[in-house]
């Protein structure tokens, strides 16, 4: 497993006939903002077969040999070299503006697209991958579906960044940073990875906010009892914050907040309240079934707060 320290590896899934530019822009926001401490952006558009469309009625699926056919191939070439390559080489170019030395690959296949991209994230060396929201709203995002929504609901071992407006209208200058935090692998992992994509812009950035919310069937009981429910919740969030200081962060940058409630409500509300341009939170795998009767924070935050960019961390 890679640790925040290696150098990263980013997969950026680009759809040709939709809108494009928030991956692109934000792959350049964190070119610009890690710099050296990437390694490897591959730009990856799978076909899933829409090079065939126009010749339907000249093709014959009866035959054995249509997929192998010198016809075949020669309607996929064409098709990449007139339509695919120069939109992905126009994103390679946008992206290499900002003065970095990491390699930038172009990557076009078959398939499904949310297979695809699945199982390439799932490969070694991709540490993270940027989804474009799909601009839908939640009901038809449900039950239309998209290629975001369905990567969000498969297993996916590396950190998602999901594209936001502020970050780029704000010019690639985060101002405020929000890291969820809680006792598991996962948090500790995205309170790692905020604390890099800070320590990368001490300048601009104007303060880190560690959020902690306690159970609320938790806190009742001990709130009638009058006993101290902070006090784990203190240690969590002075711990995060002595991390952060000691990657460099300014210490009078560092806000902790600490509250009862539903994670969700209680994390949106601050994302609002505090403009948040990032918001980092570990993500434990769902399904699809279960994430839509049972719920799930990533999945409220995610509707709710389309402005920041939300990274949500995986551990393998």
């Amino acid at each position: 497993m890679k640790t925040v320290e290696d150098a990263l590896h980013f997969l950026v899934p680009m759809d040709i006939d939709g809108s494009r530019d928030q991956s692109v822009h934000l792959m350049r926001c964190l070119a610009s903002l890690l710099g050296d401490r990437i390694a490897k952006i591959t730009l990856f558009h799978v076909m899933a077969g829409r090079y065939l469309s126009e010749h339907m009625a000249n093709i014959d699926f009866r035959a054995r040999n249509v997929i192998s056919t010198s016809k075949f191939r020669e309607l996929r070439q064409n098709y990449i070299d007139s339509r695919i390559r120069p939109i992905l080489e126009a994103a390679r170019d946008e992206i290499r503006q900002v003065d970095l030395s990491a390699e930038i690959e172009i990557v076009i296949e078959d398939g499904d697209p949310v297979d695809r991209i699945v199982e390439r994230a799932g490969s070694e060396d991709v540490d993270a991958l940027i989804l474009q929201r799909s601009g839908l709203s939640r009901v038809s995002d449900m039950f239309v579906g998209s290629v975001t929504t369905g990567v969000l609901h498969r297993e996916v071992h590396c950190s998602i960044y999901l594209t936001g407006s502020r970050l780029i209208e704000q010019g690639c200058q985060p101002r405020c940073c929000l890291v969820a935090l809680d006792e598991s692998e996962h948090s500790r992992e995205a309170l790692a990875r905020a604390g890099r994509l800070v320590s990368g812009c001490p300048d601009v950035m104007e303060r880190v906010i560690l959020v902690h919310v306690l159970d609320l069937a938790e806190c009742a009981p001990a709130l009638a009892e009058g006993r101290e429910v902070a006090g784990a919740a203190d240690r969590l969030l002075d711990d995060a914050a002595s991390f952060l200081a000691s990657r460099g962060v300014d210490e009078g940058k560092i806000r902790k907040v600490a509250a009862c409630g539903d994670p969700a409500e209680v994390l949106v509300d601050v994302a609002d309240r505090e403009k948040a341009d990032v918001l980092f939170m570990g993500r434990r795998g769902r399904s699809a079934v279960k994430d839509l009767f049972m719920g799930s924070v990533s999945r409220k935050i995610i509707y709710r707060c389309p402005e920041p960019v939300i990274v949500l961390v995986s551990v393998d």
